[in-house]
Parts: C-alpha cells; sequence; structure tokens
C-alpha cells in the first residue's frame, strides 16, 4: 500500500496500514491474541502483544508506506494508535505544504 504524498492520510489507510505491518511482524503465537481488525484510533498500543524490536518494525514500515520519518524516541512515546495516525497525518501534511514552496 501506498500513498500520495500530496494528499493526507485518512485513519483508514493508517489503521489499515499498521494492521497489515503488524500481520507481518508479530509472531504468530502472540498474532492469536490480537484481533486485528479491532483496532481503533483509541486502542492503547501497549495492549498490543509488542516489544521494541515489533514496534520498531511496525514503525518501518509505517514510514516506507506513508514516505515520512518516525523518530524512534517518538515512536516509544506514542500512547494510542490515534497518536500515531496524527504524527503520520502531520508529517504528510508538512511534507506536501514543503514541496508545494
Amino acid at each position: 500500500m501506498t500513498t500520495s504524498s500530496a494528499a493526507a492520510p485518512t485513519d483508514a489507510a493508517i489503521l489499515t496500514a499498521l494492521r497489515e505491518a503488524l500481520g507481518d511482524v508479530l509472531d504468530p503465537a502472540d498474532l492469536e491474541h490480537v484481533d486485528l481488525q479491532a483496532i481503533e484510533r483509541t486502542t492503547p498500543l501497549l495492549s498490543l502483544p509488542m516489544d521494541s524490536i515489533t514496534l520498531v518494525a511496525a514503525m518501518s514500515r509505517i514510514e516506507t508506506t506513508f514516505r515520512v520519518f518516525i523518530p524512534e524516541k517518538q515512536a516509544f512515546a506514542f500512547t494510542h494508535v490515534g497518536d500515531l495516525a496524527d504524527f503520520v497525518r502531520e508529517r504528510v501534511q508538512a511534507k506536501a505544504a514543503r514541496a508545494s514552496n
């Protein structure tokens, strides 16, 4: 899944990318305990079975999908999925604004 840097991604696009990333990076045993489709903006990231390695891997996938950089310190500071979505959206919009100048 790829998105244009000119348009800010929707929550649905970011949630889909996160679900896909988690489906790829989580251990199959952990996936058995997670309903990826139930992940929403209000889902606490700490409720997901991620350790630091899977978090970084998932963030890397989000970075590639939306062509944004998520500093590692920031990735560990997100509390809810919505925090990640807002950050990605803001980065995409800022990048588009710089490109249009």
